[in-house]
């Protein structure tokens, strides 16, 4: 026998009987009401559908985790070191690396702990304090809610979510930050534990609305926290889409794909999303990470096992892709960016010449000594000289790792690699070095992956210090080069098709304002090839090629790259 809950009317799932948690009753609260429904059977721990883990992941990375703060303290057998080292580890560790962390029921001290640990990695942090002052909570300390997120702060501010009659003030947290170069809004929730749900449904509706006004304003949004109470029941309906179990709401939730743990009744018609998720408290999942519908997609989740040393909660990840980076031609006109730590991203290129948002498309990075594009594969060359072709991901524009095929050897003779396409005429792409004397190198393509010995087709190319292979951008149909010289002098060689180049020709000058040039292709999609320049400053300038040589007045399409990194 299956009971089916209309969302609606769904009964309350009260998790506390304080405002801060003293005893235990609070935690079988929920068990005890999911069991008088008969609906324990329907959130089975079984293997995770969905995992998140492993190189092929999505690439941005959230954490929501109640840390039961208050109750959970050493006097109870808990570890308040191990709680922080954890937390720790979600953000910095090579196990998740997470972009975003947003936490509940945690007490002033350990925030400014987790502050000053996680400050080094680049993270800034917001506390919201819901109760201060009392010796039974936090031994008098501040207790409510955190977050902290990765990237640049552009401004934050708490929602008050309390609607009348709470027993301890119900806040939100939010800052507006770049995650991965992007902005966007996150929130750490926490949302009323009463046996009556009417508050918890309010402030929620609440909730949604308020963060609704951010969402139409086209900036993506993140909510995560301990809403307490089940997927389908009238306080999670204002978040879950229309589509997925007749929400009212604009997220997708990271947990909504796994199988594993769909109900049966509800999601038997062989849908592949569902309002339900892996148990998060006990048997029940009370805790989420909602990504607004319109700019995220491909959201994944793992509830990890229960450390019973730090929370009565169980830790949950959530994953997704920028929705753009998995729709848009991931190589076309597009502009690469490796940063300080090693991270590689693209930004698409627009028909207007500007350039999309960040897309992150691979990490590890920082080892490599040449980077190449040839058509939408990127080959690079490591410290050890190795040559190698990072295929693209068709589906979400990712190279990664575990698809890259070693194609050369004794590549640490050059100090710069280039891919100007078919340069020798025969219809198979070539590659181009330069060693450290100044001599050119062409390597004929094959046709099958691999490219022929090398042949020397000039000297003296010591004399520039950033070679470019934009393509065709005389307009003759034939694969050319680029040089900038020391003096900042801009020299075109037009290639012959067939394997060698016509005497230089000046086409710029004052280019040595530039830290890095990039031939990124067609960036805005007119048929002509295009360069870009950063400036010192850390600005993005894009040069429109003619398709006869020479280019239009330069346009800044960026800001915040910063010198020293790649750009490509």
């Amino acid at each position: 026998m299956s009971i089916r809950i209309d969302i609606a009317g769904a009964p309350a799932q009260p998790k506390k009987t304080t405002p801060v948690r003293h005893t235990g009753l609070r935690r079988s609260l929920v068990s005890s009401v999911l069991a008088l429904f008969g609906l324990v059977g329907l959130f089975p721990f079984t293997a995770h559908a969905d995992s998140v883990a492993g190189a092929d992941a999505p690439p941005l990375h959230f954490v929501s985790y109640n840390l039961c703060g208050n109750v959970c303290s050493d006097a109870r057998g808990y570890d308040n070191q191990r709680r922080v080292d954890s937390v720790v580890a979600e953000a910095t560790g090579a196990t998740w690396n997470a972009d975003q962390l947003y936490l509940q029921e945690v007490c002033r001290p350990q925030y400014d702990t987790l502050l000053d640990r996680l400050q080094p990695h680049g993270f800034s942090g917001l506390y919201a304090a819901t109760i201060s002052g009392r010796a039974d909570t936090c031994d008098g300390s501040d207790y409510g809610l955190a977050l902290f997120t990765k990237g640049s702060v552009i401004a934050s501010t708490v929602l008050d979510l309390r609607v009348g009659g709470e027993s301890e003030p119900i806040k939100a947290p939010c800052v507006k930050t770049r995650t991965q170069y992007r902005v966007n809004w996150g929130c750490s929730v926490h949302l009323d534990w009463s046996k009556d749900n009417s508050l918890r449904i309010q402030e929620a509706a609440k909730l949604a609305q308020l963060t609704r006004q951010w969402q139409d304003a086209g900036i993506p949004v993140v909510l995560g926290g301990d809403f307490n109470d089940t997927p389908r029941t009238a306080a999670a309906t204002p978040f879950y889409e229309p589509a997925n179990g007749h929400g009212t709401g604009t997220f997708v939730e990271a947990d909504e794909t796994d199988q594993d743990h769909f109900l049966v009744d509800d999601c038997s018609d062989g849908r592949t999303r569902c309002r339900s998720g892996e148990p998060t408290f006990n048997n029940s999942k009370l805790d989420y990470l909602f990504f607004s519908a319109g700019s995220f997609t491909g959201a994944k989740a793992d509830v990890l096992p229960q450390d019973t040393a730090v929370s009565d909660h169980r830790l949950l990840r959530g994953a997704a892709y920028w929705t753009d980076c998995t729709t848009a031609d991931p190589t076309a006109g597009a502009v690469f960016r490796r940063d300080a730590v090693g991270v590689l991203f693209r930004y698409a290129g627009r028909t207007d010449g500007s350039l999309a948002g960040a897309c992150k498309v691979g990490a590890g990075w920082g080892g490599m000594k040449l980077i190449a594009r040839e058509g939408s594969a990127v080959l690079t060359v490591d410290a050890n000289g190795t040559l190698w072709r990072y295929p693209v991901d068709p589906v979400t524009g990712a190279y990664s790792g575990g698809k890259r095929v070693q194609i050369g050897t004794g590549w640490q003779a050059y100090d710069t690699l280039l891919a100007p396409g078919d340069f020798s005429g025969d219809g198979k792409p070539d590659l181009i070095s330069r060693d450290s004397s100044g001599g050119l190198w062409l390597h004929k393509g094959t046709g099958t992956g691999t490219y022929s010995a090398a042949v020397q087709i000039g000297t003296g190319w010591q004399a520039y210090d950033t070679l470019l292979a934009p393509g065709d951008f005389s307009g003759d149909g034939k694969a050319d080069l680029i040089g900038r010289d020391a003096a900042g002098g801009l020299w075109l060689y037009k290639g012959d098709g067939a394997s060698s180049y016509s005497p230089r020709t000046q086409i710029g000058s004052g280019w040595q304002t530039y830290t890095a040039l990039a031939a990124p292709g067609d960036t805005d999609r007119d048929g002509k090839a295009d360069l870009i320049g950063r400036d010192a400053a850390g600005g993005l300038w894009l040069y429109k090629g003619d398709g006869a040589s020479s280019y239009s007045p330069r346009t800044q399409i960026g800001n915040g790259y910063p010198d020293g990194e790649l750009v490509f």
